[in-house]
């Protein structure tokens, strides 16, 4: 223990081992090393993990229905001027995620968001043109590290998304146990 404790880098490797073992939460859980810091949790129906941008002040929050399986992505800031002047009642402007391996995955719907944290929403609930997208956004989160966001024409956020594939498991981990808990409430 002592060796970890005089290397930093190994203590860092050994916080990222223990919370790749970590199985999902149910309260908030959060955990920081540089560049990579995200929280995890249930939210309003949704299986939550949100990352802090490389600005260092946007949150990425990704989400993925308990029951419904429909993936969502909010961006968000205590206080941004994104959404001054925006209409809030449109939810059909796309959300692009474009990943470190030039995979993209654009929402069908989105729109800006207003309230204590401000920013943009989207959600891959696929239309008739495609009732699959909510599984193509998370098959294209499964093979990423890292993303850029785009949102009506503009970068807004860039974010490290730990291992290959972190997020998504995270994620799929999160629903499958959720789904058991209201499928045996007993247990």
């Amino acid at each position: 223990m002592d060796n970890i404790m005089e290397n930093p880098g190994k203590a860092m490797i050994a916080a990222a081992l223990l919370v790749g073992l970590a199985g999902p939460a149910v309260a908030q859980n959060r955990t920081t090393i540089p560049d990579f810091s995200y929280s995890e949790g249930v939210k309003r129906g949704d299986c939550k993990i949100a990352f802090r941008s490389r600005d260092d002040e946007t949150m990425v929050d990704f989400g993925l229905g308990i029951m419904d399986s429909i993936f969502s992505v909010e961006v968000l800031r205590n206080r941004w001027d994104i959404v001054d002047d925006k209409d809030t009642n449109i939810t059909d402007i796309p959300l692009t995620l474009t990943f470190q391996n030039g995979q993209t995955t654009s929402s069908e719907f989105g729109g800006y968001k207003n309230g204590f944290y401000q920013g943009v929403w989207a959600m891959w609930h696929g239309k008739d043109s495609d009732p699959a997208q909510s599984q193509r956004g998370l098959e294209r989160l499964m093979e990423a590290s890292s993303a850029t966001v785009s949102f009506d024409n503009k970068t807004i956020a860039e974010v490290n998304l730990g291992p290959s594939g972190f997020a998504a498991n995270k994620l799929l981990d999160c629903a499958i146990a959720e789904r058991k808990k209201r499928e045996n409430p007993a247990n």
